[in-house]
């Protein structure tokens, strides 16, 4: 019988933590899948003599003429894969044990779900634990929910997906350069398929400086950003929507969006129009549509719900009022009190002028 699962490993000069990655994947507990390991035209030719060293009938080793890029490196095995699932695994990362098995059981005990990742391990470059990810998706709610606030709901390091999925939506798309996993979970979640996160660790995600998202971490900040917009974009038309979007990107709302009555007048206006819209579009079930305000409230706060209340207030209770509902919000606060202060300060000064 053919295996329904296939292993997918994308190379571009791997060494020294492929071998990691590699054994990590051929001593799973689940032992019945293809391994198919795309090596994008390394430089460094012992990345291919590390992979043909393995006598492990379930590798198919393919070597890239050209680099193509990680976004068409994956294309291309799409264009090859005919099995059910496909479970990546990155060069420098390591699969805990039973990933293949328990990720393919809850994609097989969940025919809804079409997308899993797991809680994941960070590990330095010698292989010592530095930190763990931690996230559940109860619904589709919160699954767009995550969408909506500029965070990719689902860690890619660790995914593992149906194929005909992934062929329907067209694959990834290269020209999000730096931000393809994020763009293409974006597009999943605004077609209505299902994602989730097996509440296990599966995976120790390597962080070193080396990585791709350490080098370009400014780029892929510019084009998140451009994902986050244009998904926001798709659901409403309102004039201020790119406000809407820069409040509810809270690294951005930080720098670009200065609280004022007028200014949340303005975001309020657009939220409320975003929200009709996207329940509309989506089909939102009353639980969806409250799973995903609690995602966006708890990052962005409470002071965008209740506007139409806190624009009635003077303004020094305005602000204290709204950064107490929105307390993440504190930095804004933090600068708005020091304008207060050194105003104060200037008193003085003033009246001995007069």
């Amino acid at each position: 019988m053919k295996p329904k699962v296939t292993v997918l490993t994308c190379v571009y000069n791997g060494l020294p933590f492929l071998k990691e990655a590699i054994d990590s994947t051929l001593n799973q507990t689940y032992k019945d899948f293809d391994y198919l390991i795309i090596d994008d035209a390394s430089s460094d030719e012992n990345v291919s003599k590390l992979i043909e060293s393995y006598d492990d009938p379930r590798i198919n080793f393919i070597k890239n003429e050209k680099n193509l890029g990680v976004s068409n490196t994956i294309n291309k095995a799409l264009s090859i894969i005919k099995t059910e699932y496909i479970v990546r695994i990155d060069q420098d990362d390591i699969n805990l044990p039973n990933r293949i098995e328990e990720q393919i059981s809850y994609l097989e005990d969940n025919p809804n779900i079409d997308i899993v990742c797991s809680w994941e391990h960070g590990i330095d470059s010698s292989g010592k634990r530095i930190k763990s990810w931690k996230r559940n998706l109860k619904n589709y709610g919160e699954f767009i929910g995550y969408i909506l606030i500029g965070i990719c709901p689902i860690w890619h390091p660790s995914i593992t997906f149906k194929t005909k999925v992934m062929l329907d939506i067209g694959g990834f798309d290269a020209s999000y350069i730096r931000a393809e996993d994020f763009e293409v979970t974006t597009r999943l979640s605004l077609k209505r398929y299902g994602a989730a996160i097996v509440p296990n660790f599966h995976l120790l995600q390597r962080q070193h400086e080396s990585s791709q998202s350490a080098e370009f971490s400014g780029k892929q900040a510019s084009v998140a950003r451009q994902i986050h917009f244009e998904a926001i974009s798709s659901f409403s038309s309102h004039p201020d929507i790119e406000l809407l979007a820069d409040f509810l990107n809270f690294n951005l709302a930080l720098k670009n969006v200065k609280i004022s009555k007028e200014s949340l007048i303005r975001v309020y206006a657009a939220w409320t129009d975003l929200i009709y819209n996207l329940s509309l579009k989506q089909k939102l079930s009353e639980e969806e549509l409250s799973s995903m305000k609690k995602i966006i409230y708890k990052r962005v706060g409470l002071g965008i719900k209740f506007t139409p209340i806190l624009i009635k207030l003077p303004s020094l209770l305005f602000f204290l009022a709204f950064y107490v509902l929105s307390p993440l919000h504190l930095q804004n606060l933090r600068l708005w009190l020091s304008k207060i202060y050194h105003r104060l300060l200037k008193i003085p000064y003033l009246l001995k002028l007069k």
